[in-house]
């Protein structure tokens, strides 16, 4: 007798704890999985912010050489307050310089400039691109340029 009694002791899993391990493990994988996609979406996007602000300090280094007199507003640019790029007729206008990222995305830039004294001047440059969602987005940097004889 008791070695029937070991026989039908026998250690191991049943089949339903296996199917029910592999269930909470494909649930796991697969959070991972979504993670994952985010992550890469999210670096997309700070690639394209990196880009676009690179462009819009390669302008603000143009103005830094440039003569004061010479320094003056893009054309697309809102006559609200405060000032902003108007999205609505960028895409449209021949005027605005734009570049295409490797993955396609066109960042175009236009900055507007103040006069905010007779010798300093408020310089504002946007780097703005629309998303795969129609979506815009912009980078802004904001510097001053005196005119310092």
């Amino acid at each position: 007798m008791n070695r029937m009694r070991r026989a039908d002791s026998q250690g191991g899993f049943s089949l339903i704890e296996v199917m029910i391990a592999l269930s909470i493990l494909a649930v796991g994988l697969l959070g991972i999985a979504l993670l994952q996609i985010t992550a890469v979406k999210g670096n997309a996007s700070a690639n394209e912010t990196v880009i676009a602000t690179q462009y819009a300090q390669d302008q603000m280094e143009i103005f830094h050489r440039m003569a004061f007199d010479n320094i003056v507003s893009s054309s697309s640019i809102t006559t609200g307050t405060p000032k902003q790029p108007d999205f609505a007729s960028i895409p449209t206008d021949a005027g605005v310089p734009s570049i295409v990222t490797k993955k396609g995305v066109r960042i175009y830039r236009v900055w507007n400039v103040e006069n905010t004294t007779a010798t300093l001047k408020m310089v504002s440059v946007w780097a703005c691109w629309l998303d795969e969602k129609g979506k815009w987005h912009t980078a802004l940097l904001v510097t001053q340029k005196g005119n310092v004889s």
